[in-house]
Formats: C-alpha cells, structure tokens, sequence
C-alpha cells in the first residue's frame, strides 16, 4: 500500500475567497453596526442622555436654541441667546447646514435629535470602514473587525465631544470613494467623494476633515505612483488625469460647503483666534505625551488611575487631558497586529503597507514634536490637538488587524473560524466597553436634564417678566436652556469683543460666596443690560443692587450642574437698561420690542427729541437697521452694542440680520451643487470616465 505525501498549499488570496453577495454582506454589517450601538449606548437607544463634559456648557445651548427656532417656522442665522449674540451659522458647532442636524433637531426633541445623530454615526463608521476593507478585496470578517475597531477603540472615550463621531465617520467613506475609483474608473465616485467630503464640512467643526483631506493627499500619489498593483497598473495611461479629477472633487467640495465656510471665514477673522499665536489659543493642548502612549499595550497600568489622570499628563501650556490623549486600539488588535507583521500575512499588500506607513506617520505627530514647524502652516496653525491624529492611527490598525485576522483563520474549519471570530470579536467588544468607562467625561443617565426644560421653574418665571431677560450666571451658556440670554459666554471661536479685557467684565468674575462685586462690574452690568443675576448662593443685599425674586430648586439647572439639595437664588438687577436704552433719557421717550427673533427685532420708538436709540446686543457685521422701512445708518456703541439715531415722533425700528458670507456661500454652494447634478446626469448612462479601447490600452504610460 502507497503513502502519498499530502501537498501543502498555500493560503487564497482575498479575492479568491468564496464569494459573498453583496445583500448578504450588506445585512450582516447593518445587524453587526446597529447591535453595536445598542451594547454601547443602549441608554441612549431608551430615552437617557449624555451629561458631563461640554454637553452642557458648549453642545446642549447651541442645539436647543437651534431647535427652538426651526420649530417655530425660523431658520436661525444668529444665535441672540449666548452672551449678546453671535453668528449661528459661523461658530463650529451647531452645524446648521449639515442635513441630518436639520431633520433631527427640526422634528425631535432635542435630547431625542442628539442621541439620534450621535447613535447614527456610529453606524455610518462602522459601514463605512467595512465598505472600504471590502473593496480591498478581503473578507466579511476582515470587514466586521476593522469597522469594530475603528467605530469602537477611538470614538466612544469621546462621546463628549460631537464633532469627533460625526466628522471621523466619513474618513473610511472617502478612502472607499478613491479605492473604487480606481478599481472602476466609473465618475460617481469622484462626485461621491465630493459629497463625503462635504458631510466632513458642513457639521461645523473642520478638524477630523482636515486631518481627512491631509490623509488622502498622500494616499492618493502614493497610491498611484508607489503602491503599484494590478488596479493601478491600468491607470498608468490616465493616472495624471485622475490625480487632477480627485483635486477637482476636492475643490468641489470646498465649494459645496461653501455656505458654512463663508461665515466661518468671516468669524475667525472677526474672533479670538484671528492671529496665529493668540495666547488662548494652544496648538499643542490635547497631545499625546511620549510615554502615555504605553496605553496600546499596557492599558491596566493606566485605566483606572490612582490619582486625577489629567493632572498628570502634562500640565502647563501645552497641557493635554485622558480624552484628547486617547489612543487604544484593543488587545486584540494589537496582538493580530504583531501577529501579521510576524507570519508577513499584510505585508505583501503594498495597500496596506501604504496605509501602515500613513498610520506610522499620523502617530509620530501625536505627541507634537513637530509643531515648532506646524504651527505657522495653515490649518494646523488653527486647530488644537495633535493628539487628533491618532484617528488616523486607529483606523490604518484596524484594517490591517482585520486582515490578519482573515489570514489567521483561513485555513481552518468553519465551525473553528466561527468560534474564534466570536471570541475575538466578544472579547474586543469588552475590552472596548470597559476602557469607554473609564476614560471619558460622559455618563449617560436614565432622565436627563435637557429633557426636563418644559417643567423648569425658572423658564416660567422668565416668560412671565414681559422683556426679553439677559442673565449673569456661572456656568457659561448653560442658563440659555430655559430661554434666556445669558453671559459670560464660552465659545471656541466667537466674536473678539468677548475676550477684549477693555470690553468683557472686569475680572475676577464674582460667583463665589465671598466675593464682593467691584463698582466697576456692577456698572459693566448694568450697561450691559443684564437683567437679572442668578447665583448658587444668596447674594448680600448690602453688597448688590438687586431685588431677590426666587429661590428653589430647577429642574433643569439644578441636575446640570449636579446641585441636588442647594436651592439657586434669582435676582432683579436695579438700575440695569436692558435690552433698548437711549443715550439722553426723557421723561415722554419710549421704545418697546415687539417681536424678538433669531434674524430679526422689531421695535417700536418714541422720542420727544432727535436721540441714538440702543440695542444692548453685539454690533456685528451683517446688521442692518431700517427706521419705518428705509435704511438707516448703524452706530458702534460703547465699542460692542448697536445703535441708530431715531428722529423726533413715533417710529418702527427693525435690526434684520442679512449675512453677506452667508449669502455668497450659499450661492456658491448651490451653483455646485446644480453642476454636480448635472454631470451626474449626464454620466449616468456613461460611467465610465475613459473608454479605453486598444488605442488607449496600448499608449505609452507617462
């Protein structure tokens, strides 16, 4: 009897794994990114909400603001709530352009609208990644693992922070519109990329979409020119027309994201940050430090810390903290990870060494070494964090841990491969979940207070004053919950005059118990037509022109500011102007506001004698005044109001807000979006961008 010696073969490629249809694959990575959410964030998915962070201070006033007006008929342009206003459609976080913001906040409660689009992007991230590993060429389990890893080891620790979910969810997408781009050469994708990289714009806040367009400015060259293989290969006729085809896309979508960028241009050159170097504004805040960085493989010597974890990271200027520090892929990750660099599993995929080498790259900008350089480019000179680019990090690990796990397992029965992935996957889920609970700011509670601003006590009080009611109040922005305008405000780019020490109140600012107000401050207030003050503590009477009007429990800022069992005290401000004031005060002068909108306040005037009548909100570019229909000319009061001299007798005054950036951008944005209309029409039936026929396939390669 003969014994033949079994032949050993090696492992198939991705592409020659059994095929897998596109609707099976499809509904298995839907099941696996909704499921996922729902182990996450099943608070969320069950009516609670997120507090802690700068949900209430920063995220939760703009939105519900923003809500309030679309769902009583206005599209809001300005924001009249925090301080004494600001440019709505500018400042970087309430995304008013970006469609999902616009369906969620005009038809849901506020609390319901955030958790939708926060649990919706965390789908997006995971489909987008697997579509991305699957045009690789590799597996459905390649494809679950790398989404799992990118969606989960980054995102969840900053669930605080909005933009990073809803901006990191369309790098993959962009990354698969380039891929497929060069695998069909078909025109959609170039327009589709147009689009992803517009959804990266439009929420706001432009960082992830930087650190995004700097990601695909190197991987596209390289892509073509280094990372040779069949795919490009065939591009080698075209391969500059194509170059030029992605930059034109990239133009596009600047130009499609015009009507945010507009404003925003002009409120930076208008904020805080209009010089590189403005001391409140720190480029290396929210870096790694070197040795933090031992978090990928050791996490147990850092979650949970013994002591306060952000005082020890790196105080001073360049200070940092455990979220912008972040950067975890998963045990598992990094194990496959060792593993396929080990056996050479990926490193025979000159993609992926690409995607390695950009990884490798994102993670040596980490800890800032390369910021004396950086900060005088643009865009790095304006945005904070180099710690950020681990996003990039996170995502080159997870495709390239998706893969080995594929390379892993090929061999093996099913019924094995089944029972490993499972582990794995249980595994990792696990160890993500835990690390998401011990770094973060955020912690969902069953009945948050943003959901309790109808039963607000205060609200009711503040209806019922008859005039439109400015407040000082600690915790900047927070008191705009119950419909008021409140200061001192907290904005990441606002208006200059905010943090003018010759125009913002005179410091330190009095909310502490002991601390006695300066005339100086008092007068600030008054001019500055703060109506009423509301304090954690009872306010000295001897000490404060006020008239105490309440005191009790709210039950919206109480809970927000976790003040369960200490009352709040609110108070009438003596002596205050206002919101309308005039410079020369007589006895039979008037001035009433009868209707006070977002983009809009009408007024009705009457003076005895010519006078300057003042709106004690910001003077800002884009106000335009009207004195019974006819423009009138607008005055600079006090270096920050708004003033217009009003003639003897009874008039109609009317400040609307008609924002020059915002109307050129929106031209701009929608000129481009009738032009990509357009040629989509016109490819559909020819998707193809070259037919390339034997006289093409046979020219020379540049």
């Amino acid at each position: 009897m003969s014994h033949s010696r079994k032949k050993k073969t090696k492992p198939p490629r991705p592409e020659e794994a059994a095929p897998l249809s596109a609707s099976v694959f499809t509904v298995i990575i839907l099941v696996a990114s909704v499921g996922l959410t729902w182990i996450f964030w099943n608070g969320l998915w069950s009516g609670g909400g997120l507090i802690g962070g700068d949900l209430y201070s920063y995220f939760f006033p703009q939105k519900t603001f923003f809500a309030e007006r679309l769902q009583a008929g206005e599209f809001p342009l300005w924001n009249s709530n925090i301080g004494h206003g600001f440019p709505l459609v500018a400042e970087s976080q309430t995304g008013a352009f970006y469609p999902f913001n616009y369906f969620a906040y005009r038809f849901f409660p506020v609390n319901t609208a955030y958790n939708f689009v926060q649990i919706l992007h965390y789908i997006l991230a995971f489909v987008f990644t697997a579509l991305y590993v699957r045009r690789l060429g590799y597996s459905l389990i390649a494809a679950l693992f790398a989404g799992l890893v990118y969606t989960y080891g980054w995102f969840p620790s900053r669930i605080c922070l909005e933009w990073a979910i809803i901006g990191g969810a369309w790098l993959p997408l962009a990354l698969w519109c380039v891929e497929s781009f060069f695998q069909t050469r078909n025109w959609r994708y170039p327009i589709l990329l147009c689009f992803a990289l517009a959804m990266q714009i439009l929420p706001g806040h432009f960082n992830l979409a930087f650190i995004t367009q700097l990601m695909l400015l190197v991987y596209i060259p390289a892509r073509i020119w280094l990372s040779r293989d069949e795919t490009t290969e065939q591009l080698k006729p075209i391969r500059r027309f194509t170059v030029i085809l992605l930059l034109l896309a990239f133009v596009s979508a600047y130009a499609l994201s015009a009507v945010q960028l507009g404003p925003t241009w002009e409120l930076k050159q208008l904020s805080q940050r209009a010089e590189v170097g403005e001391s409140s504004h720190q480029p290396g805040y929210g870096h790694i430090p070197v040795w933090y960085l031992s978090q990928v493989v050791a996490p147990w010597s850092w979650y949970p810390y013994e002591v306060n974890l952000d005082a020890g990271l790196a105080p001073g200027a360049d200070a940092t903290n455990q979220v912008e520090a972040h950067l975890y892929f998963g045990i598992a990750a990094v194990l496959l990870l060792i593993f396929g660099t080990w056996r050479r599993v990926w490193t025979g995929d000159r993609r992926l060494v690409l995607l390695a080498v950009i990884g490798l790259l994102a993670l040596l900008y980490t800890p800032g070494w390369f910021l004396p350089l950086t900060k005088h480019l643009p865009g790095f000179s304006f945005f904070t964090g180099p710690g950020r680019y681990g996003i990039v990090t996170t995502f080159s690990v997870a495709v390239i841990a998706g893969v080995s796990l594929e390379r892993l397992i090929v061999n093996w029965n099913k019924h094995i491969q089944l029972l490993i992935v499972s582990l794995v996957c249980l595994f990792t889920v696990t160890d993500f979940w835990v690390v998401s609970r011990y770094v973060t700011y955020a912690t969902i509670i069953p009945n948050p207070p943003i959901k309790q601003a109808q039963k607000s006590a205060l609200r009711k009080i503040v209806q019922e004053f008859g005039k439109p009611v400015r407040l000082f109040a600690p915790g900047a922005n927070l008191p705009t919950l119950i419909g008021v305008s409140s200061t001192p405000v907290y904005l990441g780019i606002g208006p200059e005059q905010y943090f003018d020490p010759k125009l913002a109140m005179p410091e330190p600012l009095p909310f502490k118990e002991e601390d006695q107000p300066t005339d100086e401050q008092i007068e600030w207030l008054q001019k500055a037509g703060v109506t009423h003050i509301l304090s954690q503590h009872p306010l000295k009477l001897d000490q404060w022109p006020v008239k105490p009007i309440w005191s009790d429990y709210d039950a919206v800022l109480n809970p927000a500011w976790g003040r369960f069992d200490e009352p709040l005290y609110f108070y009438e401000l003596q002596g205050s102007r206002g919101r309308l004031a005039w410079t020369q005060p007589e006895v039979n002068q008037s001035a009433t506001i009868k209707a006070y909108r977002a983009n809009e306040v009408i007024i009705e005037a009457e003076t005895p004698t010519e006078d300057t009548l003042i709106l004690t909100d910001l003077y800002y570019p884009g106000w335009k005044v009207y004195v019974d229909g006819k423009p009138a000319e607008a005055e600079l009061i006090d270096g920050i109001y708004r003033g217009v001299k009003i003639p003897v007798g009874k008039h109609e005054v009317i400040w609307a807000y008609q924002s020059g950036w915002f109307l050129i951008g929106a031209i701009i944005s929608c000129v481009t979006l009738l032009i990509l209309l357009l040629i989509a029409h016109f490819r559909f039936w020819h998707p193809v961008l070259f037919q390339m026929k034997n006289r093409v396939i046979e020219a020379k390669p540049d």
